[in-house]
């Protein structure tokens, strides 16, 4: 039997071209989708090892034109492509977030796909407040995260049009996701730690939510067509209980650089997030850049507790194995390393 066809959009980025890569070794024939900025040359180099297996189009989720055409003959799309940047305004987050989550969605039903499974986010699920087990019933959490925010509306868009029953729709909430070259979190705690600036905050032992790049995409593969994923949310993390603290050292350990023994208390990094967050509408690119660290959603990675439960994945999915946090976490930082040594 034939493996379907997968339409990945996001191909460029850290969830898309893992994904890619995974799908194409395991036998599937992808099309990805990337943006007419993105740079293509790991999709080629790939696209030359796979011929018959990847092909691309180059399309702007946020104009539909042409969608469609390219989704015809695939039978699922995983839309994985999101503006990530913590401080971009909210009408750059609604334009690739929440409209052009409704424009792939509504390309795949023209085209005939079988199954729209959309990446979310467990920040739907988090606020600024801790969590403890929080299962998928958890309702929706606005909060003052524009990237949050711009999720939530995503999600509805999407399980509106599961009740339509015009497409199968699996709605997948990673945590943090984590994996080489991973252009969001990552770099910017690395650089922090290897500038000695960066912090803990508070508790050091509150819970994190981090998911191993390739955790992702073996609960994507298992969503797949699979009946009980059909019209079903589900929490998706590293599944161990990774701390503030244990996070923060197994980063500085793998990269040889001393852990971080800074501490500052919750108020006073509320007092950080917010001052960031009231200028850097009006700084420059680079300093913007800069004050990302201080940003709501590096808030909510080294200061809120986010508990949740998977449960629900692990008995559906079967989502058992996985690679585990250290093991996920070496392979991540890897290019580091590399760098490093060169």
């Amino acid at each position: 039997m034939n493996k379907p066809k997968v339409f990945v959009t996001g191909a460029t980025g850290t969830v898309g071209s893992y994904l890619v890569e995974y799908l194409v070794n395991k036998g599937f024939e992808v099309m990805g989708c990337i943006r007419p900025s993105s740079r293509a040359s790991k999709l080629d180099n790939l696209a030359k090892t796979y011929p018959r297996s990847l092909t691309y189009a180059v399309a702007d989720i946020r104009g539909p034109a042409q969608l469609s055409n390219y989704m015809i003959g695939c039978d699922i799309v995983v839309h994985a492509a999101a503006n990530v940047e913590p401080y971009s305004r909210w009408q750059e987050l609604h334009e690739v977030n929440v409209q052009g989550t409704q424009n792939v969605l509504s390309a795949a039903i023209s085209a005939g796909v079988k199954q729209f499974v959309h990446i979310s986010s467990l920040s739907v699920i988090t606020g600024d407040q801790d969590q403890y087990g929080i299962c998928e019933k958890q309702p929706l959490i606005y909060s003052r995260e524009a990237y949050a925010n711009s999720k939530i509306e995503a999600e509805k868009v999407v399980m509106e049009k599961a009740l339509d029953k015009e497409i199968e729709i699996t709605v997948l909430r990673p945590g943090f996701i984590y994996g080489p070259y991973e252009r969001t979190w990552l770099p910017k705690l690395v650089q922090a730690m290897k500038r000695r600036r960066a912090m803990l905050v508070g508790d050091t032992q509150k819970e994190t939510n981090v998911i191993f790049v390739e955790n992702l995409c073996r609960a994507i593969e298992s969503a797949m067509l699979n009946p009980k994923a059909y019209g079903q949310i589900y929490n998706l993390t590293d599944g161990q209980s990774i701390t503030k603290r244990l996070l923060f050292d197994t980063i500085c350990d793998e990269l040889n650089l001393p852990r971080v023994n800074l501490i500052i208390p919750t108020y006073a990094a509320k007092l950080l997030v917010e001052t960031a967050c009231l200028i850097t509408p009006y700084v420059s690119l680079q300093l913007k850049n800069k004050l990302a660290r201080y940003s709501r959603a590096a808030y909510r990675l080294v200061a809120v507790n986010q508990g949740f439960d998977i449960s629900k994945a692990e008995r559906e999915l079967g989502y058992i194995e996985r690679i585990p946090f250290t093991e996920g976490m070496a392979k991540a930082l890897a290019p580091w390393k590399t760098q490093s040594s060169s």
